[in-house]
């Protein structure tokens, strides 16, 4: 980085900042934006910054504040409430760009007969619900709420559906 301090090497400025999104990044996270999206947006911010930078002052101190800042107006200017449907369009379209989409599976649902299609998903739902094992059940409802939980517990959710569907096959 050209605007960096003459006594600041790029992995402390990268040190600095991690240290500050670490503290701070949960303030502003809202749907759409998780943490690391709010820290990619924080090195962004720390990097146009460093041009107003009076190096007589701390930079630690003077990122803290003008990444701090900026978030405010940041999530101001992106957060949607839940009941204005804007978030969960959001969600919904983030979702389709990270989640494949088995293409045969939604011809068959289109193209078969609804009833018994709703019949069949919800004897899945069933066999699911009585064979999760109990320290999954809480993380399996909150992902049908649509709740946040870790990916490591998300992945174990899926990897034990998985099984179980591959069980009925």
């Amino acid at each position: 980085m050209k605007n960096l301090p003459d006594n600041i090497t790029e992995q402390e400025f990268v040190g600095i900042v991690n240290n500050i999104t670490r503290k701070i990044s949960h303030r502003y996270t809202f749907i759409g934006y998780e943490s690391d999206d709010i820290s990619q947006e924080a090195f962004i911010i720390a990097a146009e910054a460093l041009c107003k930078y009076d190096k007589g002052r701390p930079l630690e101190n003077f990122l803290y504040t003008h990444i701090n800042n900026r978030l405010k107006n940041f999530k101001r200017d992106n957060y949607y409430r839940q009941e204005t449907g804007k978030a969960q369009e959001l969600q919904e379209k983030k979702k389709s760009i990270l989640e494949p989409v088995d293409i045969h599976s939604l011809y068959n649902v289109a193209t078969g007969d609804t009833i018994s299609d709703q019949a069949h998903l919800n004897e899945i739902k069933i066999i699911i619900n009585n064979k999760l094992p109990k320290d999954l059940r809480g993380d399996y409802l909150r992902m049908q709420s649509g709740c946040k939980i870790t990916n490591a517990r998300r992945f174990k959710v899926i990897e034990c559906i998985e099984s179980i569907l591959g069980e009925l096959q």
